[in-house]
This record gives C-alpha cells, sequence and structure tokens, in this order.
C-alpha cells in the first residue's frame, strides 16, 4: 500500500478493493480461463477504470500515475489478469491521447473511456522483444492506406481486443528512426489472429499473434508522424514499467497475507507455526521486500507525475519494476513453501502467485533489460539517482 495515499486516493483504492472481491471471482474457472471476460471489461468501466490515461473531456479520469498503481495493485492482488488488460488498455490509450490527432482522439477515446472499446499494444515480433527496433513488420504506402506485413506475438487482449495500436518499419534503412505507429482496426482487410497461447499464469489475460498480410490500414490511421513510431513506443514504457511493478506489489501482498495466515492456523509441536522463528524470519524478509517494492514503485510514480528529468524518470522506472517484481517472485516462492503441501495445491491459490509472479519478471522489458538501463545511465556522468 502506498504511504501517502491522499483522501481521494484511498476512496479509489476502497471502491476498487471492494469491485475486485466482488467481480473477479465469479470468472477464476476453468469456464473463462484462457479468455478475456468481456462482462468483466464492463464491470471495471462501471468504476472509471477503463479510462485511467483519458482526458476528462473525453469521458475519461486522467488518473496519475500513483493513482493508476493503486489500482494496478488492487486488481492484481485478486488476479493478476484483469490488472494486465486494464494496464495494457490504459498505455494505448494513453499513447492515442498524446499522439493521436482530433479527429483520432474524438473517435476512439470516448468509446475507450466507456469500456466500448478494449486497446491492445502490437510491438513484440517472434525476433524482436526487448529489441524492439529489430522489428521485421513493414508498412507500404499504396495511395489512400499503408499495406501493413509482419507478425507480431504474445499480445495481450488479441482476439478480443477491438483496436490495436501496431508498429511498423516505413523507412527500414533508417532503423529505430524508421518504424511508424499505426491504429488498426480489428476488422481490418489482411489482419488475421491466432488462437490464443497456453500459459503457465495470468489465465484471464489472454494472449496472440496477429498476422499482417498486406493489411490496408488507411492513411488517416498513422499515429503521430510518419517514422516517428519508436518515439511512441518508448512513451507508454514508462507507465507500464509502473503498472507492473504495481501489479507485483499487489501479487506479494495476497502472498504474504494467505502465509501469515495459514502459518497462524497450522499448528505443529503444539504451537502455531509461525511461533517459529525460522518461519518469523522468513516472514520479516518476505514483508521487508514488499515494503521496499512499495517505496521504490511510489517514488516512480511521483516523480513521472512531476515530469521528472526523463533520464531520472527511465531509472527509477526501472528499478521500480525490475525489484518489485523480483520480490514478488521470491515472495512467493516463499509463500509456497510456508503452506508446505498446501502451497502445492491449487485451492490455497499461492501457487498461482508464483505462476503469475514469473511472468511479471519477463513483461514490459526483462529484469535484465531493466538492469542493462540501470547500469547505462549510471555509467553517464552527472545523473542523478
Amino acid at each position: 500500500m502506498f504511504p501517502l495515499d491522499d483522501k481521494e486516493q484511498q476512496e479509489i483504492r476502497k471502491s476498487v478493493k471492494k469491485l475486485a472481491e466482488r467481480e473477479i471471482p465469479r470468472y477464476q474457472s476453468n469456464d473463462h480461463y484462457g479468455t478475456l471476460p468481456r462482462a468483466l471489461f464492463s464491470s471495471l468501466a462501471e468504476i472509471g477504470l477503463t479510462g485511467l490515461a483519458i482526458d476528462e473531456s473525453y469521458g475519461g479520469i486522467s488518473a496519475p500515475p500513483t493513482t493508476t498503481a493503486i489500482v494496478m495493485e488492487e486488481l492484481a492482488r485478486v488476479d493478476l489478469g484483469p490488472a494486465i488488460f486494464i494496464s495494457v488498455h490504459a498505455m494505448v490509450s494513453g499513447i492515442i491521447s498524446r499522439s493521436g490527432n482530433q479527429e483520432q482522439k474524438s473517435k476512439l477515446l470516448p468509446e475507450m473511456a466507456s469500456g466500448k472499446l478494449l486497446g491492445a499494444f502490437a510491438l513484440t515480433e517472434p525476433q524482436a522483444g526487448s529489441d524492439a527496433a529489430a522489428l521485421k513488420s513493414v508498412a507500404k504506402r499504396s495511395g489512400d492506406f499503408y499495406l501493413l506485413t509482419g507478425e507480431k506475438c504474445y499480445i495481450t487482449s488479441a482476439g478480443w481486443a477491438d483496436v490495436y495500436v501496431a508498429f511498423a518499419k516505413t523507412a527500414p534503412e533508417k532503423g529505430a528512426q524508421g518504424i511508424s505507429a499505426f491504429i488498426v482496426d480489428k476488422n481490418t482487410p489482411g489482419l488475421a489472429i491466432s488462437p490464443p497461447e497456453k500459459k503457465m499464469g495470468c489465465d484471464l489475460s489472454p494472449i496472440a499473434s496477429l498476422n499482417f498480410d498486406n493489411a490496408k490500414v488507411p492513411v488517416a490511421n498513422l499515429l503521430g508522424a510518419e517514422n516517428d513510431g519508436y518515439r511512441i513506443a518508448l512513451s507508454g514504457l514508462a507507465g507500464g514499467r509502473i503498472s507492473i511493478a504495481a501489479c507485483a506489489n499487489g501479487i506479494s501482498r495476497a502472498a504474504l497475507a494467505a502465509a501469515i495466515k495459514h502459518t497462524g492456523e497450522r499448528e505443529q509441536f503444539g504451537q502455531p507455526v509461525r511461533e517459529f522463528q525460522g518461519v518469523q524470519f522468513m516472514l520479516a524478509d518476505m514483508a521487508m521486500k514488499l515494503q521496499a517494492a512499495e517505496l521504490l514503485t511510489w517514488r516512480a510514480a511521483e516523480l513521472l507525475s512531476a515530469n521528472a528529468p526523463a533520464e531520472q524518470i527511465r531509472i527509477s522506472t526501472s528499478m521500480a519494476k525490475c525489484f518489485a517484481t523480483d520480490a514478488a517472485m521470491a515472495i512467493t516462492t516463499d509463500a509456497v513453501q510456508l503452506l508446505g503441501g498446501a502451497g502445492y495445491i491449487k485451492e490455497y491459490q499461492v501457487e498461482r502467485y508464483m505462476r503469475d509472479a514469473k511472468m511479471l519478471q519477463i513483461v514490459e522489458g526483462t529484469n535484465q533489460i531493466q538492469r542493462m538501463v540501470i547500469g547505462r545511465a549510471l555509467a553517464k556522468d552527472g545523473v542523478e539517482v
């Protein structure tokens, strides 16, 4: 929990927690796993969560990064899936808000804020993940259209989303400086979507591949200027890293609570398990890691809210994402250990927390990449941490 929730944020936290605990469990079953329940998306829209990154003039709530992080933490505490698809939706709507023209914003943002349209972010390719500049998809101008060709993989909400922000090279010889961003409708001719992947966890946030075969995208759907796509993609990453850190904190908090509860109820040798010093030390380490992760996440969100220097934001968001997700992996693993045999049983949920935490070390830039970003920044003279 952030250390400085103001009164408005406290109310938002209560509202999100109440809705998440009431609505999300209805979809935690094999009947819904591997799908994105649009009814749940609509329920989240009712309290404004589909308009987090959208200005009030378009029906959104224009939430600052600190508030968005609170939302992601509370959703992920109950289930990571909804937190992930809401986070990606917020990233996409934020990108359109910043880089779209007036016609694009007027057409899409009110529908995205109301929950009628779901957004997805299509950057990753089989040979271009952390190295986004290496993408192979190309877009060639042909009259009033761009013809997109290429493949995107591991795309959150693919097959359920209504609108994709997709990236392709319009000037391949320029490398990263030749990438453009496009708004792609789900019904675009030439776009084919694969069945959802079978994943290790995060069951309520499906991913799939997009295949573009001379997909006809109107010139009017170019987002920002031609060859400005790399900058546009990077513009969404800072907020995305904070959201992933917040999701990790939500999972960590749920795992720690489960471990404390179970070790208080389980008795061995005539006393609750948590009365043993070895167990207390494990719980203490888990709590300290969570507190440190939340403080790093809070600081990164505050710096982003304050429009701090770009290098400082880059370092702080990478630190938050890397530390919080590593902490979540450690905390959930310890929770499984502390529950003993019960920790390996699905009924007790901590095994799900561990599986979900693993994903967060990979998405939005692997933690190895985050360490590269941090290390390279620290190698520069005059960088303020």
